[in-house]
């Protein structure tokens, strides 16, 4: 039988920390460090199951604090600690799920290829396994010309993307020489395909001398002029 010296002390050391309550503290400490429009986009954020026992905290003196450099998506890792009656911390892993709209290739897509609405694809992933750059809507992918080939399911960034053709081999283009104040134009054929701010050859039609320019918002291609 316990004697009532030992009855307090006993007493004392039964009461523990609900591990609701810790895994909710360190939750509620990330989402009110999300960006503005978490809210909106149904972030869902979890903390990881408390195992260990740890002595009852006073109130208001339970303190969650950000452990290295957090990132507002994926796993981050928050520190929990107690100030009193009994000092004590502890590391917990909360994951942050926040869907976003992507675009996809439909099928897989070889390099040069003009997009389509029938390559494309929208999907909800989560924004820690995006890449930089993943486009949002189709629009912005539609009439554009893939740089790098693709495998089906793979996200869409702008890195991958150039502006629309605007001429194509074989095409009659005003190619535009200039330079120090002087601007002439002549007749060219175009040796490649280009899009906006692409460099590419072309056959003066006059002098049938190639040349290299830059593609220009008109579908022009303008070079350099040499004396």
């Amino acid at each position: 039988m316990p004697s009532a010296a030992s009855a307090p002390a006993s007493a004392k050391t039964s009461r523990w920390e609900s591990p609701q309550a810790m895994s909710g503290a360190a939750e509620e400490f990330v989402r009110s460090h999300l960006p503005a429009g978490a809210a909106a986009d149904h972030v869902q954020v979890h903390a990881g199951r408390v195992v260990a026992r740890f002595p009852a905290c006073a109130p208001r003196r339970l303190v969650a604090l950000p452990f290295g450099d957090p990132s507002p998506y994926g796993a981050q890792t928050v520190q929990l600690r107690c100030e009193a009656p009994q000092a004590w911390s502890v590391y917990l892993q909360v994951s942050v799920d926040w869907p976003q709209q992507v675009v996809v290739a439909a099928h897989a897509i070889s390099p040069g290829h003009t997009l389509q609405p029938s390559d494309l694809q929208v999907l909800q992933r989560d924004r820690a396994g995006l890449p930089p750059g993943a486009l949002q809507s189709e629009s912005q992918a539609d009439g554009r010309v893939l740089r790098f080939g693709v495998a089906a399911g793979q996200s869409i960034t702008e890195s991958m993307l150039s502006g629309p053709r605007l001429i194509h081999y074989g095409q009659a283009v005003s190619l535009i020489a200039q330079g120090d104040g002087v601007r002439l134009v002549a007749l060219g054929i175009a040796l490649q395909d280009g899009s906006q701010g692409q460099t590419v050859l072309v056959r003066n039609a006059q002098s049938g001398k190639v040349v290299s320019g830059v593609v220009d918002a008109q579908g022009d291609v303008v070079a350099a002029l040499f004396h």
